[in-house]
């Protein structure tokens, strides 16, 4: 009894690919630091500096569909060591430019692109493996676990660690960017054969190639399991309206806390970095969570609760109630959105879950442009209209969702079920089987004699 009640372990092969997303997520904290500080080192233009973000989140909507379609067609992890090894590369040279005094405002715009679009194939693929390395019943621990050490090597680490070594070289973070990037790829060498390629419907992994379909063909049956086969097509809406509430108010971030909350400039990334706190407790804490209170209670109370947020970060009469709400912001958000990324990777077909995560992927930065634009006009009006509107928004939208939700989630946690009863059916049977084994040889001697006599 006290195995059955025992939490499983995460398993070697799931902790080989966390500690190679640890080194990557490293890599990404001091690049979305790093390539800024050496972009103002170049130019004061703020019109060029800022075309760095258009430059790191294009790659997301030109590619994420297409990347969809390849993770689901081909050696996943090999796909990831690809990734982090070109990204290894374009770094290292950068860090040349920068040493050589070559490096011009057009080569980071070239670099922020390229390390990005891998980006998206290797988050993709990374997605896309979960559900073959994580012991049945440990997704949502699984994804806590690594969500949490994005926070706390990403925030806590890489953007601190780039700025200090930035002030020794400037091309120095961009070389111990690359050094993680490499060492995320030689990690991820050892996981095995069997968690690498999108299983097929009878999970064999096997495809013919003769008989494989077109990329626009596998790109439609996505299309249709999302929006046709499932109520996923619901939640994507609802992720569209959750990312756009969060972009608006990223867009007008800095001058809510500088103008509004008298936040003085010296202080607002601890400001803005305060919510870390909250997504690390979440991500620690979301398996215990999901144990107490289920995943569809979890999801409706933590999204309201989301909501909640955005509002009293809006109405906050000070900065300190301001870091309040979006400290807890960043705790329900991290563990609502690591739960919703469990129920998709438990029910959608794992040679579908690349194509399906790309539309999640896509549907998060689609209205992200429109979303800035519009919060940059509410916000001429009056800056706290911000956030009053995306809790507004946030908490209709899930209103609308809660139906579609309500059959997600329970189909995850059918899927979850079954997949802990068939781990628990064959050590059950296991046992009498032993027993059995024992008593054999006294049955067999007894029915032995009398066929002598």
């Amino acid at each position: 009894m006290q195995k059955a009640t025992r939490k499983p372990g995460l398993g070697r092969d799931f902790n080989r690919f966390w500690l190679g997303s640890l080194a990557s997520n490293l890599g990404d904290g001091m690049m979305v630091i790093a390539l800024p500080l050496v972009a103002a080192f170049l130019t004061n233009d703020p019109l060029l500096v800022s075309g760095l973000i258009a430059a790191r989140f294009l790659p997301f909507l030109l590619f994420g569909l297409a990347a969809g379609v390849i993770v689901d067609r081909v050696d996943r992890v090999r796909l990831m060591i690809g990734t982090n090894l070109i990204r290894a590369v374009v770094l290292v040279a950068l860090a040349g430019f920068i040493a050589t005094g070559q490096a011009t405002i057009w080569v980071l715009y070239a670099v922020m692109f390229t390390v990005m679009t891998c980006e998206v194939f290797y988050d993709l693929a990374g997605r896309a493996l979960m559900p073959a390395l994580a012991p049945a019943g440990t997704i949502d621990r699984a994804n806590g676990r690594v969500e949490g050490g994005r926070t706390v090597t990403q925030d806590f680490a890489g953007g601190p660690l780039a700025g200090f070594l930035f002030v020794v070289f400037a091309f120095l973070p961009i070389a111990v960017n690359a050094g993680a990037y490499a060492l995320g790829a030689l990690v991820l060498l050892g996981l095995p054969l069997a968690v690498r390629r999108a299983p097929g419907h009878d999970d064999s992994g096997q495809d013919s190639a003769a008989k494989r379909p077109s990329p626009l063909a596998d790109l439609r049956e996505g299309f249709g399991f999302v929006f046709r086969g499932s109520s996923l097509g619901t939640i994507l809406l609802f992720n569209l309206a959750l990312n756009a509430a969060f972009t608006a108010l990223s867009a007008v971030m800095v001058l809510l806390a500088q103008n509004h909350f008298g936040v003085p400039a010296a202080l607002y990334g601890v400001f803005l970095g305060s919510s870390a706190v909250g997504a690390l407790l979440g991500a620690t804490t979301v398996g215990l969570l999901v144990a107490r209170l289920g995943r569809f209670r979890l999801e409706v109370v933590f999204f309201t609760v989301t909501g909640l947020c955005f509002i009293g970060f809006g109405l906050a009469p000070n900065a300190y109630a301001a870091v309040a709400a979006w400290v807890l912001l960043g705790f329900v958000i991290t563990a609502s959105n690591i739960v919703m990324l469990g129920a998709i990777q438990l029910i959608v077909p794992g040679r579908q879950l690349g194509r399906v995560m790309s539309f999640v992927q896509v549907s998060g930065a689609a209205f992200g442009p429109i979303a800035a634009l519009s919060a940059g006009f509410l916000g001429r009006v009056e800056l706290y209209y911000v956030p009053l509107a995306s809790g507004v928004l946030v908490l209709v939208s899930l209103a609308l969702a809660v139906p579609a939700l309500r059959r997600v989630v329970t189909e995850a946690d059918r899927v979850e079920a079954a997949q802990i009863a068939a781990q628990v059916e064959p050590s059950a049977q296991a046992e009498p089987s032993e027993e059995a084994e024992q008593a054999e040889p006294s049955g067999q001697a007894e029915q032995a004699e009398p066929s002598e006599k």
